[in-house]
């Protein structure tokens, strides 16, 4: 019987020396968690919403974009060609379609390439109080992986108001194209709607 419980002993021990040479008891180094970066600001401001569109793109969270866009009441009206051309696609153009299309577009993109929203030739027009007005010549760029253009160019107005927290968000977003041979913002979301 002492043979017996000897042998079982030895096989544990020889078991342990195994286990422990393969660093099965070993902690191991922790991952580095993986963050969305996120720059975001309350938007009291009609201004603070405009920022945080740009960040939105520049650091590619549809989460922050989204947050931008009014959930009571929101209108996008893309550039007269574009609406022509994809009338089937902007017929019911909400909320909603403005995530899938940015959500569309960043799963297309790799997470190191660049995205940027330049605004220039900026007028912010001032209604009231709790609405306003931005009017600016843009060229939005998504280093994206499909075969459509990676920029675009154009005129936007955005209204922006306040909804019933008292911040502010994109209301109405009109799209305009400059030139005819222009690539426009309307056509970005066109071609990532899907």
């Amino acid at each position: 019987m002492k043979y017996r419980n000897s042998k079982y002993l030895l096989f544990i021990f020889f078991s342990m020396l195994l286990l422990k040479g393969c660093g099965i008891f070993e902690t191991r180094d922790p991952e580095t968690p993986q963050t969305i970066r996120s720059t975001y600001f309350p938007p009291t401001t009609a201004q603070l919403v405009i920022d945080n569109l740009a960040y939105s793109i520049l650091e590619k969270n549809s989460e922050n974009y989204f947050k931008c866009i009014s959930a009571g009441e929101f209108k996008f009206i893309p550039d007269s060609r574009s609406l022509q051309q994809y009338e089937q696609i902007f017929l019911s153009w909400n909320r909603a379609s403005e995530k899938n299309y940015l959500d569309n577009l960043i799963s297309q993109t790799n997470p190191t390439s660049s995205s940027v929203l330049f605004l220039d030739n900026t007028r912010m027009t001032q209604f009231t109080s709790d609405s306003a007005a931005l009017q600016a010549d843009y060229i939005f760029v998504f280093q994206h992986r499909l075969s459509v253009p990676k920029s675009a160019t154009g005129n936007l107005t955005i209204t922006i108001a306040t909804d019933e927290d008292a911040l502010f968000y994109i209301r109405k977003w009109e799209d305009f194209r400059q030139n005819d041979s222009d690539f426009t913002w309307s056509e970005f979301k066109a071609n990532f709607a899907n």
